[in-house]
């Protein structure tokens, strides 16, 4: 069965492939695949036939996992097809889980992730990634917050729900988390609590004060925060600092740090660098099982190259070039 011709035709998702689906998972262990068939039967964002590549094992890709990689693959995967007429590729969504998953499993060409994807686990699953960009992530209140700076325990007490708020966040009525599941929320919850995530924030809310409401994606925890008083959340730096609506808090764990591009791009540089509260900035990766195909390593190639350069700062992102730059 070719799971990726029948999740590119979307009449062909019936019961009988969430049938089968079920069995590769009963098989595999892997239940991040039920996510991937949910995205990939209803979020199909780009597609096209062409032949440019008529000698390649194959003439369409299928890209999934990260919502935070996917607005820009979008934008890359237009510009690709645009190129070379004979590949059809498909952007899906469905976190960065379900992209490590996927790719591993065979049942996509592409995963995305955007998080750190430890070596242990590339070795495991028989993978190999390919960083073509990076983010940040920023600590954002609404544009009439009081002050603009917020301690390492501030967050940590926020998001842990605690009844300890004091200081710069006393005046936090609302707390906005990521309601899916994400490389974004993931990463962030590793800086400010510990944890993989922070889905459970709030259990004790009513002791600590305020309200927590889960928003959608990047733009929507933005919009949530843009739209409450005294309400801060977290969202990707890139997207953060061209909203309307929202201030960036500057993060003082320490020592302060003032959040901006140019020290972003410099923890990008160097993971472990301290020039941005380290843990708050993440690698944007693609996931191939194995060696590429040379479909596979044209698409990666062309988004690591300096033309799609423009792709990632439309989205606020930075592209391996930049980076390295």
């Amino acid at each position: 069965m070719n799971f990726k011709k029948l999740f590119n035709n979307e009449a062909g998702v019936s019961p009988i492939v969430a049938t089968l689906v079920l069995v590769v998972v009963a098989i595999a262990g892997a239940a991040a695949v039920g996510t991937i068939l949910g995205s990939f039967s209803g979020d199909v964002s780009d597609q096209a036939n062409s032949a440019s590549v008529a000698s390649s094992a194959s003439t369409e890709l299928l890209i999934a996992g990260s919502t935070t990689v996917q607005p820009v693959t979008d934008l890359v995967a237009k510009a690709y097809m645009a190129q070379n007429p004979g590949i059809r590729v498909t952007v899906q969504g469905g976190g960065s889980g379900s992209g490590v998953a996927g790719a591993a499993m065979g049942v996509i060409d592409i995963g995305q992730a955007s998080k750190t994807v430890p070596q242990t686990e590339l070795t495991e699953k028989g993978l190999t990634k390919y960083t073509v960009g990076g983010s940040a992530i920023a600590i954002i209140a609404h544009e009439g917050f009081a002050v603009d700076t917020i301690t390492k325990d501030e967050i940590t007490a926020l998001y842990n729900a605690t009844s300890s708020i004091s200081g710069n966040t006393s005046t936090v009525t609302t707390v906005v988390q990521r309601a899916d599941a994400s490389g974004t929320e993931e990463t962030f919850a590793k800086y400010a609590t510990g944890n993989k995530d922070v889905d459970n924030a709030g259990a004790d809310g009513s002791a600590a004060g305020v309200d927590f409401v889960a928003s959608n994606g990047n733009a929507g925890v933005i919009a949530s925060v843009a739209s409450t008083p005294n309400a801060i959340g977290f969202a990707d730096f890139g997207l953060a600092v061209k909203a309307d609506g929202v201030i960036i808090l500057d993060i003082i764990d320490g020592k302060l740090y003032e959040v901006d591009e140019k020290k972003v791009l410099a923890e990008l540089k160097n993971m472990d660098g301290d020039n941005y509260p380290t843990g708050l900035t993440r690698p944007l990766n693609m996931l191939v099982k194995g060696e590429p195909t040379s479909v596979q390593k044209s698409f990666i190639d062309f988004m690591m190259a300096p033309g799609a350069m423009e792709y990632f700062e439309k989205v606020g992102y930075y592209s391996a070039v930049k980076i390295a730059a």
